[in-house]
């Protein structure tokens, strides 16, 4: 790796690779990707009969000399975190799992350049594609029931390619372009090609770029055809004279790039550097669409060589397309060389290899597969091996090209140059890619990183890390991978894993946090959890308000937030902003009264406790520590301040300008010291039990709790008063003041402050304070008045009561802002104070033996543990702090998968019911007692029924035509129109008339040519009575037809209708009740009957036998006696003993803020029944949010959809979004649960996508 760059050696179109992430067989992660390849690991599968048969390969293929039981098989691609990406479980197994792979990568691509989108402040872009959708094929589409379940577009969503990066965009809130590329085996490659012109345009500042495929079933081999890709033994032997093809392969693979100069200002991981890329097609100058072309290949590497600026004897590798095909790897070579040649004549000096040689052919993921290789042996300075070379291919010229094949793990030497090389890609149909990378220096002059200052920045002495998940088990796993991480890597610098991890994660519920020096320090903690060290919690807002709280006069101390004042930049600058305009002021530089030499100090700390210096000195302190909170992002909802603190308040909520108020505090000090001194007594009584025992030199000075107060005055009075309680036995304290503030004491200067006061101006509060003289908000007229200010620094300060007022909302976040912790306590001791209620300070006490750092970052961490959101750019604005590539998140993978049929040499079979199944189906539907006669539900036999019953209707309609004398001219062509009218068809019949000839086209006894018919072939009466036969043999058992009246319709028919789905016709089951013994239709035979009545109710009407002659024919127990009473049957839902098997099973419910509650009623049940089955989860509550569920619009319709079938009431998508939990949505459907009259079963809900 050269050691050093210049920056002005780069130009504007270099782009950054920062990131890596991929999943390849064998490899779950980047780094065993890596040893697979340093160590030449050949990652295909060999394949056991058992595992094939298992796959549903036959064992005629099985046989096949041909077949080759090999495959490169990737782990766990059933497996997904739906819950993290809030997906529902039956909306998971639905989603193409090469997407859902995809996305998990991108999650964690993003998350190992240090970045997490919700904060980056520019646009993220993504440009993909997935291969072909074999799962929809395999394991989706044969499933019927399924499709007929499933909304039609939900299914589109799921399954179609051209959603994959725009799921990606939505699913991490990437707002650049989001593009879908396919150029087949190119694909990824020129993803990634668009992807780094899109970032040189400017249409965005990150992308992700990559592709995927998987092939389903993965644990299949393939039939090996002579000159096709597929090698004839699973060995894919690249430039080899053995070489006959490759192997498929799946995996996925992602890359994230920035600019070049972005990424290096950024402080980004730079791993490697994309110098230039190129991309174009073959044309059709080639032998045929899916070969190759020397021409096209060497024009796109020449092309990407002179876009990158660098000549080709620099480049010492080339990754290769290398598909091992006779034909492919001579033309690739010839290509290289012809583009090589360009620039130099230098021989055997390019090491060259393929990843197919490893792990077989990608497709659409090959591209971004070799790149990821590639970028991998430039960080680590070797080139690994390309397996199976042994002799060269006669048909390559090694010899007079610049190429060597490398076979050995070898050194990746250079000389004064970086280390660059080439990546290939080429796609069946011609789009070839072809990108430049070079090696990423170690260090790079000139730089100007985006730092504030950057020369004054200081290291801190400690360190904030931070940690988060969605789960309480993922974040054990998170700590558990960071602390393996940090063991396995001692190097890393603790800021730069804590500057990754805090502003390059997103922030989750289940929250951690410590405070640790270094490395060795963090192990350590990490590993033993100590609550004391280690603070865990768990928070549903994420959002969370703070209130600053600004104490007043008696919290100073000489050194209060000295490290802070060292080490954090914002504040010193705000405190050295303000002593400067405090020097002509006061007579004197504030800073060297707060932070004294060490021979000093005690002088220092005298002049502190006088009041002219002690008000300016705290207002300055909470002042700039409120400037540090904004810069952290802890921005105030609200603010209090105790006496002089509200004029802290009131600056930030700029009802003063900063030099206004520090004049004004200047001003109100030297005032009030200038005055008599007086005394202030601490009182644990609440105001209006003392104020009987005070005389005219005593005031109550403040109200704290509603239990205690100060009384403030001359120091003779203050002294009675304190002996006079002590004699009662009530203990007192005397505060550390010089004067009696809030008193009568201060009236001299009331008159005189307020003078002061209005030669400032006073604007409308813009953030909402409390006042202590009403201890509710204050009102713009009281801000804007100066005798306000005046009666403020003479009446009670109403502390208490201002409180009470902030806790009234507990979920927001009091936070001390100054020194100590006096207003924290108050505030934590008031009786309004609810449990959960967070109050924090921000700098230590004078007797805590803490340092300022540890007490200003735990309370920082305590506060994003709280949900706080914590600007954390603004937090590190002032640090040299370098991103890491750092453990991702832990996803707690689950089997989201249907899987495919079960297939016998008949195909898919459903299990007959058992006996035990029927009997208890039966007593559901409420029968006593159940007789059955000889039936035999066995699908195999009905299929062949339902087929001789089919010839034999087609038989009447063949007989039809010739009774109409249709076809009279066996040579002659005839029109629709021509039969109509030939046969003197009424026109209410003609649409029959057209399907009947399509019936006989269908089955071969009719000729059609460009809408003419002809060659009619006649159907004979042996035909017809053979099958008449057959039929009445076969159903001789079953009271399910008439077949004397089936034979009148067939030899009387002028219409007749066959159906394109079976006839669902079984044999017969009979019920008999109990205690009557008369016949009654159970739920099975009234099922069956619904359908076969329902299917030929229109074929009754076309008959000219009376109606119920005919419908007689397809009668389940037409004989049966008719029970009088009329019943409601579904011809939607199946008995239960015949409702298909469920394709999954449901999983558990998610992790949710709430307790699981069961339905209390049947609506509420019947609500979470469809929910369950809609959402793929079983025990849904009634308090579980729809949303939070996996829920979105489209499941939502589908809700809808089955509540107005089983209510038959009219609902709208909005309802959900109101009501989002059953119990919300139950009461609602209660009052509506009268039917519609108007109710329409062919509504359809209108959805915004």
């Amino acid at each position: 790796m050269i050691d050093s760059v210049n920056i002005n050696d780069f130009n504007n179109s270099e782009i950054a690779i920062i990131s890596l992430a991929g999943r390849f067989p064998e490899a779950k992660d980047i780094d065993f990707f890596w040893q697979n390849l340093r160590d030449g690991v050949e990652s295909i599968s060999r394949l056991t009969d058992e595992e094939l048969i298992n796959s549903g390969v036959s064992l005629d293929l099985l046989n096949n000399p041909n077949y080759v039981k090999a495959n490169a098989v990737l782990s766990d691609i059933e497996l997904f975190d739906a819950n993290f990406f809030a997906y529902s479980a039956k909306e998971a197994e639905l989603i193409d799992p090469q997407q859902r792979l995809f996305l998990e990568l991108a999650w964690e691509a993003i998350e190992k350049a240090g970045y997490d989108p919700h904060t980056y402040n520019g646009l993220i872009g993504v440009y993909a594609g997935v291969g072909m959708n074999r799962y929809l094929v395999n394991n989706l589409y044969p499933h019927h029931q399924l499709l007929e379940t499933v909304d039609p577009l939900q299914l589109i969503i799921s399954n179609d390619k051209d959603f994959l990066p725009t799921r990606v965009a939505y699913k991490l809130n990437l707002t650049g372009t989001a593009v879908n590329v396919q150029t087949a085996c190119s694909t990824s490659l020129v993803a990634v090609h668009l992807a780094c012109q899109s970032l040189l345009n400017c249409e965005c500042d990150m992308a992700l770029a990559g592709g995927v495929t998987l092939s389903i079933p993965q644990k299949i081999g393939y039939l090996h055809q002579e000159g096709m890709i597929l090698s004839p033994d699973g060995h894919c032997r690249a430039f080899d004279a053995k070489a006959q093809g490759t192997i498929a392969s799946s995996g996925a693979g992602i890359v994230v790039l920035k600019r070049l100069k972005d990424a290096i200002a950024d402080r980004d991981h730079i791993h490697a550097i994309i110098k230039g890329s190129a991309i174009n097609n073959d044309g059709a100058m080639k032998v045929g669409f899916t070969a190759p072309s020397v021409s096209g290949q060497a024009a796109v590497i020449s092309e990407a060589q002179v876009i990158a600026g660098v000549d080709a004897e620099t480049i010492s590798y080339i990754e290769a397309h290398g598909t091992a095909t006779p034909l492919g790897d001579p033309i690739e070579i010839a290509a290289l060389t012809q583009a090589f040649s360009q620039s130099t004549d230098k021989k055997g000096f390019c090491a060259i290899g393929s990843l197919k040689t490893n792990l077989g052919h990608l497709d659409t993921a090959a591209g971004v597969a070799g790149l990821i290789k590639t970028v991998l042996a430039l960080q680590h300075k070797m080139l690994p091996p390309s397996l199976h070379f042994e002799t060269p291919n006669p048909k390559i010229d090694f010899a007079n090209s610049p190429f060597y094949v490398n076979t050995t793990l070898t050194e990746w030497k250079t000389n004064n140059t970086p280390r660059r090389a080439g990546v290939s890609s080429f796609g069946i149909g011609g789009t070839n890619a072809h990108v430049i990378l070079e090696e990423a220096p170690l260090e790079i002059k000139n730089l100007k990183l985006k730092i504030k200052n950057s020369k004054d920045a200081i290291e801190r002495p400690l360190h904030l890390l931070v940690l988060s998940a969605k789960t309480a088990s993922a974040l054990e796993k998170a700590t558990a991978n960071l602390i393996t991480h940090l063991k396995e890597h001692p190097e890393l610098n603790l800021g730069d894993v804590a500057y990754t991890l805090n502003s390059g994660r997103r922030g989750f519920n289940y929250r951690r946090m410590l405070i640790c020096q270094d490395l060795e320090d963090a192990v350590k903690t990490l590993g033993s959890l100590a609550a004391q060290q280690v603070s865990t919690n768990y928070t549903e807002i994420t959002e969370r308000s703070v209130v600053f709280m600004f104490p007043g006069q008696g919290s100073q101390y000489v050194n209060m937030a000295r490290e802070i004042y060292e080490t954090e930049t914002v504040f010193k600058e705000q405190v050295d902003y303000c002593s400067e305009i405090l020097k002509p002021l006061l007579g004197l530089d504030l800073r060297h009264i707060l932070y004294p030499s060490e021979e000093k100090i005690d002088e220092a700390s005298k002049q502190l406790q006088q009041t002219a210096i002690a008000q300016p000195a705290i207002f300055v302190i909470e002042y700039a520590l409120a400037k540090l909170w904004q810069s952290y992002g802890v921005e105030p909802q609200a603010a209090i301040g105790h006496s002089i603190g509200e004029y802290v308040a009131a600056t930030l909520a700029e009802v003063f300008s900063l030099e206004d108020a520090l004049s004004l505090v200047a001003a109100r000090g030297q005032m009030m010291q200038q005055l008599p001194t007086g005394a202030m007594l601490s009182i644990p009584l609440p105001a209006d039990k003392i104020k009987s025992l005070l005389g005219p030199e005593l005031s109550v000075a403040a109200i704290n709790q509603p239990s205690q107060c100060v009384v403030s005055g001359s120091t003779t009075a203050v002294d009675a008063l304190q002996n006079q309680l002590a004699a009662q036995g009530i203990e007192c304290r005397q505060l550390h003041t010089s004067h009696a503030f809030h008193s009568q004491m201060m009236e001299p200067i009331l008159k005189a402050f307020a003078e002061r006061v209005k030669k400032v101006t006073l604007n409308p509060p813009k953030l909402p304070y409390i006042s202590n003289l009403t201890g509710t908000w204050i009102t713009v007229t009281q801000a804007t008045n100066p005798d306000y200010y005046a009666q403020h620094l003479r009446s009670t300060v109403l502390f208490a009561q201002g409180v009470e007022k902030l806790l009234a909302t507990p979920e927001q976040v009091l936070l001390e802002v100054g020194p100590g912790h006096t207003l924290a306590t108050l505030a934590k001791r008031h009786p309004d104070k609810a449990a959960a209620q967070t109050v924090l300070t921000s700098v230590r006490h004078p007797q805590e033996k803490q340092s300022d750092n540890h007490v200003l970052f735990t309370t920082l961490g305590q506060l994003w543990l709280a949900g706080v959101n914590i600007d954390w750019f603004g937090f590190y604005s002032h640090q040299e702090h370098h991103r890491l590539p750092l453990p991702t998140y832990p996803f707690e993978r689950q089997r989201y998968w249907i899987d495919p049929p079960q297939k016998t040499a008949w195909g898919q079979l459903q299990a007959l019911p058992t006996p035990s199944q029927l009997w208890t189906s039966l007593v559901q539907g409420g029968q006593n007692q159940a007789n059955t006669r000889n039936a035999e539900l066995n699908e195999l036999t009905y299929q062949e029924n339902i087929q001789w019953l089919a010839r034999l209707c087609t038989a009447y309609i063949n007989s039809a035509f010739r009774q109409l004398g249709a076809f009279s001219n066996a040579e002659e062509k005839y029109s629709l129109e021509n039969l109509l009218a030939q046969c003197h068809i009424s026109p209410r019949y003609q649409q029959l008339f057209s399907r009947w000839l399509q019936i006989l086209v269908d089955q071969g006894q009719l000729q059609e040519q460009e809408g003419l018919f002809t060659g009619l072939l006649p159907c004979s009466q042996d035909y017809i009575n053979e099958h008449l036969e057959e039929v009445r043999a076969r159903f001789a058992t079953s009271s399910l037809i008439d077949f004397d009246s089936v034979q009148r319709c067939g030899e009387n028919l002028a219409a007749i209708v066959v159906k394109q789905e079976p006839l669902e016709i079984f044999n017969e089951l009979v019920y008999q009740k109990e205690n009557n013994g008369s016949h009654s239709e159970s739920p099975l035979i009234t099922y069956y009957s619904s359908i076969l009545h329902s299917s030929f109710e229109q074929v009754v009407k076309l008959l000219t036998l009376p109606q119920s002659s005919a419908s007689a024919a397809f009668s389940i127990k037409s004989r049966l006696e008719q029970n009088n009473q009329k019943s409601e049957i579904s011809l939607q839902r199946k008995p239960d003993i015949f409702q298909p098997e469920k394709l999954s099973a449901l999983h558990s419910r998610p992790d949710l803020p709430n307790s699981y509650v069961a339905p209390r009623n049947e609506i509420e049940q019947k609500i979470a029944d469809i929910w369950e089955e809609l959402l793929g989860i079983k025990q849904v509550g009634i308090h579980d949010n729809f949303f939070k569920l996996g829920g979105d619009s489209l499941i939502a319709v589908q809700v809808l959809s089955r509540i107005r079938n089983i209510f038959s009431i009219r609902l709208s998508v909005a309802i959900l979004f109101e009501s989002p939990t059953i119990a919300e949505i139950a009461p609602k459907l209660e009052k509506q649960i009268d039917p519609d009259p108007s109710f329409g079963a062919g509504e359809r809900e209108e959805i915004a996508i």
